[in-house]
């Protein structure tokens, strides 16, 4: 039966009992533990996997294993309770990743209070906005977040505690051995505060601002148990992951959580480089790659990889854009071993959306995979919002157990539709089989003549070309089409190339509504912004200003 007939037989049924022939449904067989709590369940994992090594500073080689972790994750609970942190409250921590980080985490929400993360390299502006979201009663710095942002949180004056990192003080704040006052002698005794995992937020995260200031974003205890299911396999216990994210980005956080769950073994940098991460690879024998597309383009054109044994990895983790076919093809290329490049659909406002990890056909290059457990997706018109059947493009929009129910203190009411289905404001589509493939942001899309193009696609073809490292792509106004594609481009080291030459690199591989018509611009780098995503704000900012002069 063809889909328009299914459609109207669901029209003229009682629909509801019945589900929507345009919708695409994730599985129902995630599990979650009885208590429904994640800092038990990941708590009971460091316990039950004490000996497995959990992480591994890859440039000083220190280690520390599972059950160092659950002595620390237990300690800090108990020193939070001592110091009269209660249920609810929320907890941040202002400093780049470390050992004591992650148990930090883990002992705060054992604790029963809520944890909110900042980054560091924020400027007063940013941070302060995230910090009157979330008002946290103790904040967790380094020296020098502290030094450098004290002034700012001070300015919200919900901050009664400052626990510093490191072995130097600093006035006002009490140094991280001297705020552990409390030891559990037994791992097996400790007993974390119940919570009701079904409303309690473990997590506030923040959106990413791409449709005005970023909104606090509650992450229940439920919902994290089951979005974090569909990012590591349950058989990952003693695995080696490279994790190349901080642990104050939403992605970062949310992988290395569900590392914890299932004990996996972490490496990572804190000195930053292809250099580095490659050698992490070969010393440590690595098996997964959590990486951003960025980083995947890099390997891609890299001039050094080759000088490495990664014949270990077998797969990348992906998020935040999505990876085109072609790049997959061309990083298979240059790993050999590697089996898939398994790309994670997620946003702060719903954890992992759609994954390869439980797709009934495995990895489909290109693809973000099917809808993870529990969620229900629709792809509607952007204009009537009727929804769409397969391989037509639209707004995609989710609902269930893992989406946010409002964002805190109820900014953007309007976020859902009638029928409680969020809206992500990303542009894609699914094919028969149900595999959902992301196009780009509703806001980023090029508007050439009432026609959307999205600049990914340009971007893809323009990294075909040997002589380009790094593209970004963003609309130029224009008096007749409304806006036309620019292209901003950094060259690989000592390769050249024209602006004719790219120019007619696209031109020639697209319809004329596609044609680069902005141009090339050259630059050193791209702008990339806090999650490693293009930053296009700041591309159509340098066009504004350069056109003007």
């Amino acid at each position: 039966m063809q889909i328009e007939s299914l459609e109207a037989e669901y029209r003229t049924s009682d629909t509801r009992m019945l589900r929507h022939p345009l919708y695409r449904y994730g599985s129902e067989d995630g599990r979650v533990p009885a208590h429904i709590h994640l800092g038990k369940e990941i708590y009971d994992a460091m316990v039950k996997h004490k000996d497995v090594t959990a992480m591994i500073n890859a440039d000083t080689e220190e280690k520390i294993s599972y059950g160092e972790l659950a002595q620390m994750t237990a300690d800090i609970a108990l020193s939070l309770a001592r110091m009269g942190v209660r249920k609810g409250e929320v907890v941040s921590i202002c400093s780049a990743k470390h050992f004591v980080y992650l148990p930090t985490i883990v002992g705060i929400m054992c604790a029963g209070a809520t944890f909110s993360p900042l980054d560091p390299t924020y400027g007063s502006f940013p941070l302060l906005h995230r910090v009157k979201i979330g008002r946290p009663r103790v904040m967790f710095c380094s020296l020098s977040a502290y030094k450098t942002h004290k002034a700012t949180f001070e300015e919200v004056g919900s901050v009664e505690h400052y626990i510093i990192y490191g072995d130097e003080s600093a006035e006002g704040a009490v140094l991280f051995k001297d705020f552990l006052t409390e030891t559990v002698p037994k791992l097996q005794d400790f007993q974390p505060v119940p919570v009701n995992g079904c409303e309690d937020s473990a997590l506030i995260v923040y959106s990413s601002g791409t449709t005005g200031l970023p909104k606090g974003v509650p992450v229940t205890h439920l919902g994290f148990a089951l979005n974090s299911q569909a990012t590591l396999p349950d058989s990952s216990t003693g695995v080696g992951i490279y994790n190349s994210r901080e642990f104050y980005y939403t992605y970062g956080l949310l992988y290395a959580l569900s590392c914890l769950r299932v004990a996996a073994t972490m490496v990572y940098n804190t000195v930053p480089g292809q250099q580095s991460m490659l050698e992490a690879i070969q010393k440590y024998k690595l098996k997964v790659l959590q990486l951003a597309p960025t980083n995947i383009t890099e390997l891609i054109k890299s001039t050094i990889l080759d000088d490495y044994d990664v014949s270990t990895v077998q797969y990348i983790v992906s998020s935040s854009t999505y990876v085109r076919e072609e790049a997959i093809n061309a990083i298979k290329q240059r790993i050999p071993n590697l089996e898939a490049v398994l790309q994670l659909y997620g946003m702060s406002e719903a954890g992992c959306v759609c994954s390869d990890l439980n797709s009934p056909q495995g990895c489909r290059p290109g693809s973000s995979g099917t809808p993870s457990y529990g969620f229900v997706l629709k792809v509607v018109d952007l204009e009537t919002r009727e929804p769409l059947g397969p391989n037509q493009r639209g707004e995609i929009c989710i609902k269930g157990p893992s989406v946010v129910k409002a964002y805190l203190h109820n900014v953007n009411p309007d976020a859902k539709d009638e029928e409680g289905f969020l809206k992500t404001g990303d542009v894609g589509y699914y094919d028969e089989d149900g595999y959902f493939y992301i196009v780009n942001r509703i806001k980023e899309l090029i508007k050439f003549s009432d026609i959307s193009i999205p600049p990914a696609e340009f971007e893809a073809l323009l990294l075909q070309h040997p002589a380009v490292r790094e593209v970004g792509v963003v609309g130029k106004p224009h008096p007749q089409h409304g806006e036309v594609p620019v292209a901003f481009i950094a060259l690989q080291p000592g390769c050249t190339a024209t602006e004719e030459e790219l120019v007619n690199h696209v031109d020639s591989r697209v319809t004329f509504r596609m044609r680069l018509a902005g141009g090339v611009r050259f630059t050193d780098r791209i702008p990339l912004n806090g999650a490693d995503k293009i930053d296009r704000k700041e591309l159509r900012k340098r066009v504004i200003e350069e056109d003007a002069n």
